[in-house]
């Protein structure tokens, strides 16, 4: 079945009992431009789709699209600390190569310092696949299906995204992870990252 992008925001927006108005306060964006990309009458970006992520508690790639045809020996840079930077309930998260056009996966580096699922805005699932690998500190990776797992300094993990997931940090200074999420490949192509940032 096609993925809708407005039907996937107004379904997640109405199982958190939120309306229009209240996604408008918490996200920053004007209702009129929630009420476009709800009735599929506006693309979204990544910086919009970060907005609406961090507010409805998914993953941003629960908004963002397959790529088309990819032009070859393209490259992105992201120096030091300059990724546009998005923060969700106990953690944050910057983007990496948020310029590159049509990608089949998401970069960041995160930032995690809640120390519960509480603190960390609880289970999260979503299509694709899952990769990160801590920088610093330690984390807890919970889920449904296993026990929690600790993952310190160099450690690394690739699981299922429809798994239900938390991060939860173990260590005195916040963890530092880089993560990848790969695009769901059932996703159209009509809704592009038109204005990255």
């Amino acid at each position: 079945m096609k993925h809708d992008l407005g039907e996937a925001i107004r379904q997640t927006r109405k199982r958190l009992k939120l309306t229009l108005k209240d996604l408008s306060e918490r996200s920053g964006l004007p209702v009129s431009q929630l009420s476009k990309l709800e009735n599929g009458k506006q693309r979204i970006s990544v910086d919009v789709a970060l907005k609406i992520a961090g507010v409805l508690h998914v993953p941003v790639t629960s908004f963002l699209a397959m790529p088309r045809a990819t032009p070859q020996a393209r490259r992105s840079i992201t120096r030091a600390g300059e990724g546009t930077r998005h923060e969700t309930t106990g953690m944050v998260f910057e983007v990496l190569s948020g310029d590159f056009k049509d990608k089949t996966s998401l970069f960041w580096n995160v930032t995690v310092y809640g120390r519960s699922l509480e603190e960390t805005a609880g289970w999260r699932s979503h299509s694709g696949e899952e990769f990160l690998q801590v920088l610093s500190g330690s984390i807890e990776l919970h889920t449904r299906h296993y026990e929690p797992l600790v993952l310190n300094k160099g450690d690394s993990v690739l699981f299922d995204g429809e798994m239900e997931h938390g991060y939860v940090c173990n260590s005195a200074e916040p963890a530092v992870l880089l993560m990848s999420n790969a695009m769901p490949a059932a996703m159209p192509p009509e809704l592009t990252d038109s204005n990255d940032s």
